[in-house]
C-alpha cells in the first residue's frame, strides 16, 4: 500500500491540475522575452501535503523534492507558439509517511508534456495536444532568467478513496 500511495503522489505532483496564484506575479511579462532557448537550472517542490480518506481512515503524507543534474533545454518558438524540451534531469523526492521518511531519485526527461504555449498577463500557459491548459505564474522575468511558480490544490478519487493534495512548485529557466 505504501509503494502504491507513493507512486500516486509522484503522479499527482507531476501532473498539474489547478490554477496558479498570481500573488507573486510580475506585471511586465511580454512574449518577446519568453521566445528563445532556455536551460532548466532549478526545480523544487515545497510544502507538499497529501491526505487520503479511505474507508473512514485518514492517511497523511508530506513530500518535497529538489532537482539536480540538469541537462534540459526548453525552446519557446514564436509562430506558431510551440514549446519543446530535450535532455534530462534528476528529482530527489522525499516523502514522510507514518513518521518514516524516504528519499528516492527519479530520472526525468521530456520535461514539458505540452505542445504549445501562450502568455496571458503574468501567467504562462502550457497547452497539451488534447487542449488541456496548465498555467504557471511568472514570478521573475529578465533577459537571462525566468522563475515560474505553481500552487497545486486538488482533490481526486484514488483507489476508492478521496485524496487532497497541495504543494508549491517552482522552477528556474536561464539563458
Amino acid at each position: 500500500m505504501k509503494k502504491v500511495f507513493l507512486l500516486s503522489i509522484i503522479a499527482l505532483s507531476l501532473v498539474f491540475t489547478s490554477c496558479s496564484n498570481d500573488e507573486d506575479a510580475v506585471s511586465n511579462a511580454n512574449e518577446s522575452e519568453i521566445i528563445g532557448t532556455w536551460n532548466l537550472t532549478a526545480l523544487e517542490t515545497k510544502d507538499g501535503k497529501s491526505n487520503t480518506d479511505f474507508d473512514g481512515n485518514s492517511i497523511e503524507t508530506t513530500f518535497s523534492s529538489v532537482g539536480k543534474d540538469f541537462d534540459t533545454i526548453i525552446t519557446f518558438s514564436e509562430d506558431p507558439q510551440n514549446v519543446t524540451s530535450e535532455g534530462s534531469y534528476t528529482t530527489i523526492l522525499t516523502t514522510t509517511f507514518m513518521g518514516e521518511s524516504q528519499s528516492e531519485e527519479i530520472e526525468g526527461d521530456d520535461f514539458f508534456q505540452s505542445d504549445k504555449w501562450r502568455l496571458d498577463g503574468s501567467t504562462l500557459y502550457f497547452v497539451s495536444a488534447d487542449g488541456e491548459e496548465i498555467g504557471l505564474t511568472i514570478t521573475e522575468l529578465t533577459d537571462s532568467k525566468m522563475n515560474l511558480k505553481y500552487d497545486l490544490n486538488d482533490t481526486v478519487e484514488v483507489f476508492g478513496g478521496t485524496t487532497t493534495v497541495s504543494a508549491t512548485y517552482t522552477m528556474t529557466l536561464s539563458k
